[in-house]
C-alpha cells in the first residue's frame, strides 16, 4: 500500500524534484505536494485504487499529513468495511 501511494504521489503530484525521492515521513502538507486540489486528486486515486470512500468530513490534515498518515487512515477504512 505503502509503495503504491508513494509511487503516485511522486510521478503525478510532486512537479519539483528536490523533494524526491519521498519518504513516509515527508510532511506533505507542510511542504506543498498536497495542496486543495492535489488532495482531491489523491483521494480519487485512494477511492479507485482501494476501493474506499472517502467522506468528506474526513478529508483533514490528520490523514494526510504524511504517507504514513495516509497508509493508516485506508487501513481504517478497510476495517471499517469489512465489519
Amino acid at each position: 500500500m505503502q509503495s503504491i501511494i508513494t509511487a503516485y504521489i511522486s510521478r503525478e503530484l510532486i512537479s519539483n524534484p528536490d523533494l524526491l525521492p519521498l519518504r513516509e515521513d515527508t510532511p506533505l502538507l507542510e511542504t506543498g505536494i498536497l495542496d486543495s486540489l492535489a488532495v482531491l486528486r489523491l483521494v480519487l486515486y485512494l477511492e479507485e485504487q482501494f476501493g474506499v470512500v472517502v467522506a468528506a468530513d474526513e478529508v483533514i490534515p490528520e490523514n494526510f499529513e504524511t504517507v504514513k498518515a495516509i497508509c493508516r487512515f485506508l487501513r481504517t477504512q478497510h476495517q471499517v468495511q469489512e465489519v
